[in-house]
C-alpha cells in the first residue's frame, strides 16, 4: 500500500489549491453516458403554473455517482421552459435533489411548495401517518427562489408545538394562500398514541391557528388513528382521512369534518359515526377529494347492507349519497381495488381518473376490468365512455412477463395520475406499452383518452455534458494487483465510511467500479476509481483517517 507518502502529497495538494478536488470530482467516464432512460428516476407530482406551463417535481436516485434534478417547469409536450423565473426555480431546487419528493403544492398569491422526506439517517421514524412522511418543507417564491424567511418559520414552529422529532403527515394550501400542516412525533406502537397537531400558516409563514387534533378524537369516542389526507372543504373548513378507531373497538370511521372554525362537524361527523356504529355498513377510504357542494368522493371500499363500491360520494351531512352512481371496480382482489396513487386525478369538470391496481403483464386484456389500467369517473360517478375507448387495449408492462406470469396479481404498476387544467391526463408507472405501441413513461393522455405523441419527460437525459475520461485502472492509495481494495476512513464520533474498488461491472456502467459503504448491507454507487480517489481525499482533508484494509463491509467478495 502507498497510503503514506503519496496520499500525504495528495493531501498537501487539496489543501493549496481547493479547485484541484473540484475538478477531480467532476471526473466522468466513457462509461457513464446516458444511454437509456434511468429508472431510478420517478416522477412525483405534476400541478400547474399561472403561464399554461407545469411544474413537475420527481425523485432520483444517484445514477453513476451524480444526482439528477428535483423540480422543473415544462410545456405541454415535456420540454424545459428556459424563462428566467424558471431556470432559477430549478437551479434553487438544487439543494434537494437528494431527498425524496413527498408533496408538491402552488401557492395561489404565487411560487410553490415542496415537501421532502430526509434521507438523514438521525431524521425522525414513526408510525404514526403514511410510510412516506415528510421532514423537511421548502416553499419558492413566484421568481423560483427559496422563501428562507417562510420557510425558517415553518421550521421553528413545528420545532416548537410538535417537537425536535416533528414530521409532515400532510400538507395543504388553501384559497388564501395559507399553508395547512399536519404533524406528528415518531409511535414505535401499533397504537396510535401520539399527538395530532394541525397548524395553519400566513402567507408570511406567521402562525395563525394550532390544533391538538387527537383530544379532539376523544370527544368523538374516537381511539387510535392513521392519519392519510388533510384536505380542504369548501366553507373553509376540513376533511381528514384515514383510519380513526371507536374507542369500544368494532367500526373504523374513514373520514371526519371540521368546520371553519376548526371545531368538529356535528352535521357530518355524527350521522356518518352513527351509520358506520351500526355496522350496517363497513366504509374503507383511502383517498377523498372534496366537492363545491360540501360533499366528498371517497375512494376505497364500502361493503355490506345493500350497496358495494369502491367510489362513493358522502353528503355534506355525512350520509351516502344515493344520487352518485357508486362505482365498482370488477374482480378480487387485488384487481378489485385502486391503487393508492398520491393524488386522485381530478379533472377541471369535475371528472375523477383512477389507477386500476392490476395491469396483466402477460396475457391479453380479458374485459374492461382487465383492460386499460385508467378509468375515468363524470362528476355524476358513471363512466367516461370516451376516454376508455381512446384507451384502446390500454397501459401494459411486458419487461417482467416472465417473472410475473407465477403470479398474476402483482400489483403497483403506476405511480402517478395527474388530471391537467386542459383535460389531459399524465401517468407515470412501470409501463411499456400503450394500445400496442411501446412508449417510455411518463405518457401523456389527451382528454379523449388517447396518447399525446411527443411528449418526453425524461430529464436526466437533458444532464449538462460531463467531462469525458479513460476509466482508470489504478489508485494512489494502494497498487492494482487484479483484486478489489477497500479504503476504510474513520473520523471521531461517526461511523466509518468505506470505499469499495471493484474489478468487474457492478451495474452501474464501471468495469472496474467503485462504491460507498456507510452502515447497514448495501453500498451506494460511485462512480468510477476516479470517483473514490476523490472521496477519499476529500474525507482525508475533513479530518479521516483512511487506510487500505481487507476487510470487505459487505462480506461478498465479487468474482473477477
Amino acid at each position: 500500500m502507498r497510503c503514506g507518502t503519496t496520499a500525504g502529497a495528495a493531501l498537501l495538494a487539496l489543501m493549496l489549491s481547493g479547485a484541484a478536488l473540484a475538478a477531480e470530482e467532476e471526473i466522468w467516464s466513457p462509461y457513464d453516458r446516458f444511454t437509456a432512460p434511468n429508472e431510478d428516476c420517478d416522477l412525483m407530482a405534476v400541478v400547474p403554473t399561472p403561464k399554461k406551463s407545469w411544474l413537475v417535481g420527481h425523485t432520483c436516485n444517484r445514477l453513476n455517482g451524480e444526482p439528477v434534478g428535483s423540480l422543473v417547469v415544462i410545456d405541454a409536450l415535456g420540454k424545459r421552459d428556459t424563462a428566467p423565473a424558471s431556470v432559477a426555480l430549478e437551479a434553487a431546487s438544487d439543494r434537494d435533489r437528494m431527498k425524496e419528493l413527498v408533496q408538491l403544492l402552488t401557492v395561489p398569491s404565487g411560487g410553490y411548495i415542496a415537501t421532502y422526506q430526509s434521507r438523514d439517517a438521525n431524521a425522525p421514524r414513526g408510525e404514526s401517518g403514511p410510510a412516506n412522511v415528510a421532514h423537511v418543507l421548502v416553499r419558492h417564491t413566484a421568481a423560483g427562489a427559496r422563501a428562507e424567511a417562510f420557510n425558517d418559520k415553518v421550521r421553528q414552529a413545528l420545532l416548537k408545538t410538535v417537537g425536535p422529532t416533528s414530521f409532515i403527515i400532510t400538507a395543504e394550501v388553501d384559497a388564501k394562500s395559507r399553508l395547512i400542516v399536519a404533524a406528528s412525533t415518531p409511535d414505535e406502537n401499533y397504537l396510535k398514541e401520539v399527538p395530532l397537531w394541525l397548524l395553519r400558516f400566513t402567507p408570511d409563514g406567521a402562525v395563525e391557528r394550532t390544533l391538538r387534533f387527537d383530544t379532539i378524537l376523544k370527544g368523538l369516542d374516537l381511539d387510535w388513528y392513521v392519519l392519510k389526507q388533510v384536505r380542504l372543504r369548501a366553507d373553509g373548513g376540513l376533511f381528514l382521512s384515514g383510519r380513526f378507531l371507536l374507542e369500544n373497538g368494532g367500526a373504523e370511521i374513514p373520514v371526519l369534518a371540521l368546520g371553519a372554525n376548526w371545531k368538529p362537524d356535528t352535521r357530518f361527523n355524527t350521522p356518518l359515526i352513527s351509520w358506520l356504529k351500526e355496522r350496517s355498513e363497513g366504509l374503507e377510504l383511502s383517498l377523498i377529494a372534496p366537492r363545491r357542494d360540501g360533499s366528498v368522493i371517497g375512494v376505497g371500499e364500502l361493503s355490506g347492507g345493500a350497496v358495494t363500491a369502491h367510489v362513493v360520494r358522502l353528503t355534506p351531512q355525512g350520509r351516502l349519497d344515493a344520487s352518485f352512481k357508486s362505482f365498482r371496480q370488477e374482480g378480487e382482489y387485488p384487481q378489485g381495488r385502486f391503487m393508492n396513487v398520491p393524488e386522485l386525478g381530478l379533472g377541471p369538470d369535475g371528472t375523477l381518473t383512477l389507477a386500476q391496481n392490476n395491469i396483466p403483464s402477460f396475457e391479453p386484456p380479458q374485459g374492461p376490468w382487465l383492460a386499460p389500467g385508467l378509468v375515468r369517473l363524470k362528476e355524476d360517478g358513471s363512466v367516461d365512455a370516451r376516454f376508455q375507448a381512446g384507451l384502446g387495449k390500454g397501459l401494459r408492462y411486458r419487461k417482467w412477463a416472465v417473472g410475473a406470469k407465477p403470479d398474476s396479481d402483482v400489483s403497483g404498476f403506476l405511480r402517478l395520475v395527474a388530471a391537467m387544467p386542459d383535460g389531459s391526463v399524465v401517468v407515470n408507472g412501470y409501463i411499456d406499452e400503450f394500445d400496442g405501441r411501446k412508449v417510455t413513461p411518463p405518457i401523456r393522455l389527451a382528454a379523449d383518452g388517447t396518447l399525446v405523441e411527443g411528449f418526453q419527460a425524461r430529464f436526466e437525459t437533458v444532464l449538462p455534458p460531463k467531462k469525458q475520461t479513460p476509466n482508470a485502472t489504478t489508485s494512489a492509495f494502494f497498487q492494482a494487483d487484479g483484486k478489489s481494495h477497500y479504503i476504510a476512513c474513520s473520523r471521531p464520533g461517526a461511523d466509518t465510511e468505506t470505499y469499495l474498488y471493484w474489478l468487474q461491472d457492478d451495474g452501474w456502467g464501471h468495469t472496474p467500479s467503485c462504491a460507498v459503504h456507510y452502515s447497514g448491507d448495501v453500498a451506494s454507487p460511485a462512480g468510477a476509481w476516479q470517483h473514490c480517489d476523490a472521496r477519499v481525499r476529500k474525507a482525508q482533508a475533513q479530518g479521516a483517517t483512511c487506510a487500505e484494509t481487507k476487510h470487505d463491509p459487505l462480506h461478498l467478495r465479487r468474482r473477477p
